[in-house]
């Protein structure tokens, strides 16, 4: 049985085929080709650049979409340290900005209209849908602003210090705040240090939670509703060494082993992050829990029938 699930580990971790690649890559570049080259954008300060699976190399041959976000960097949401006032004018901020996140979604949703068609476009609460051909895969595009983390530090020359991220609004005023660039030099880090095998697994896991959701079991069904951003942060929490067990099974079985002992009710919320470092990945603000993973990782286990 065990070589059963081998071979299906060996398929589950490779990439996606050049062709679907290809189709990826010009639904990106046609993408920025529309923001770049719309006459209500030409003066302001923005960037177009793949993420989440697409970017960070961890997609599968079952993902049929990719993520764009689009960034204006003429202004930018804020996070203060502690003890800092909100209009933070020690910062060094002005205010007054007369061109923000809602003008700048519009201009964009109306630049990929006009690349795409009105019938090639919806607009969702949170990402605009590209809807894919016979020569491009479909696209959610993000609109954010710059965010800017304070860390109450000061600069060499004297400008207050903060790290940078992105950030969106809901329409319910809630805060989407993403570390797009942290998260991609962090996961090749992994993935190097781990002779490329972080990624693989990484995948293995989106597969194996594909699977399960056939599974005739609900219990197993509901366990495996669990986004792929949250498999491969859970994948980038594994040890090092985990990595170092030999093929791809005995890898997985000993990245669970540890995630599952690690995700225990009587565990410390605060060990496990998201792959950028810089937010926990269980806590108040996240759709999942800590249970969630454990949960997950059991039937994981029994689903692939990996014994003590």
């Amino acid at each position: 049985m065990s070589q059963y699930w081998r071979d299906r580990f060996s398929s589950w971790s490779r990439p996606p085929s050049d062709s679907e690649e290809d189709k990826a890559d010009r639904a990106a570049r046609m993408i920025n080709d529309a923001i770049s080259t719309c006459v209500s954008l030409e003066n302001r300060r923005t960037s177009v650049y793949g993420t989440g699976s697409y970017k960070n190399n961890t997609n599968t041959r079952n993902e049929s979409d990719i993520d764009i976000a689009v960034v204006l960097h003429d202004c930018f949401f804020s996070e203060y340290p502690f003890g800092k006032s909100p209009q933070a004018e020690d910062l060094g901020h002005e205010g007054g900005v007369t061109y923000g996140l809602k003008a700048f979604r519009e201009d964009v949703g109306r630049a990929l209209e006009a690349k795409f068609g009105r019938d090639g476009v919806t607009a969702g609460s949170k990402a605009f849908d590209v809807h894919s051909n016979t020569a491009r895969l479909d696209a959610d595009v993000a609109v954010f602003l710059e965010h800017h983390r304070y860390t109450g530090k000061i600069n060499a020359d004297g400008t207050w210090h903060y790290m940078e991220g992105v950030e969106m609004r809901g329409r319910d005023g809630s805060r989407i705040i993403n570390w797009h660039q942290d998260h991609y030099a962090n996961g090749v880090n992994k993935n190097n240090r781990t002779g490329r095998r972080y990624k693989r697994i990484a995948r293995v896991l989106k597969c194996l939670r594909d699977d399960m959701k056939n599974s005739a079991e609900q219990s197993v069904q509901r366990a495996a509703d669990v986004p792929s951003f949250f498999l491969e942060c859970l994948a980038f929490n594994a040890s090092d060494a985990c990595y170092q067990q030999g093929d791809l099974y005995d890898i997985l079985k000993a990245v669970i082993t540890e995630l599952w002992n690690g995700t225990k009710p009587e565990g410390n919320d605060f060990v496990y992050v998201e792959v950028s470092g810089l937010k926990w990945l269980f806590g108040r603000e996240q759709p999942w829990t800590k249970a969630t993973a454990h949960c997950f990782l059991l039937n994981v286990w029994q689903h692939v029938g990996f014994t003590k």
